[in-house]
């Protein structure tokens, strides 16, 4: 019996890991939160405009007061509405518009070649 005085008495061991599974869990749902949080945020960003609706924006805000700005825009935005419906309507109205070109000082715009580009700005979409 003298061999056995090595035994000792049971000891508590401190364990850790139910702190930590716990932690795990509360890191695990703070990133899900903060992913979740970024990708809905990202959906609502703005939207960038393609240059064909830029495009179509400046046609429909022109100045007719203007009229070189007139001629200019529709030529400039006009151009990237071009299709097969469209392109003698388009281009009878650039040879209407060339008089107003090129010049330091221009006339008014008529009103008949004003209400052609409306009429072409309204069927565009």
């Amino acid at each position: 019996m003298e061999e056995l005085r090595d035994i000792k008495d049971i000891v508590e061991v401190q364990e850790y890991s139910l702190e930590t599974l716990i932690g795990l869990i509360v890191l695990a749902l703070v990133l899900l939160f903060f992913l979740m949080y970024v990708l809905k945020n990202r959906r609502r960003r703005r939207k960038r405009l393609s240059p064909k609706a830029v495009a179509l924006q400046n046609l429909k805000n022109m100045n007719y007061d203007n009229t070189k700005e007139v001629v200019y825009a529709f030529s400039t935005d006009g151009f990237l509405w071009i299709n097969e419906k469209n392109k003698e309507a388009f281009n009878t109205l650039e040879e209407a518009l060339i008089s107003y070109k090129y010049k330091k000082e221009v006339p008014p715009l008529d009103r008949v070649l004003a209400k052609r580009i409306k009429d072409f700005i309204k069927e565009l979409k």
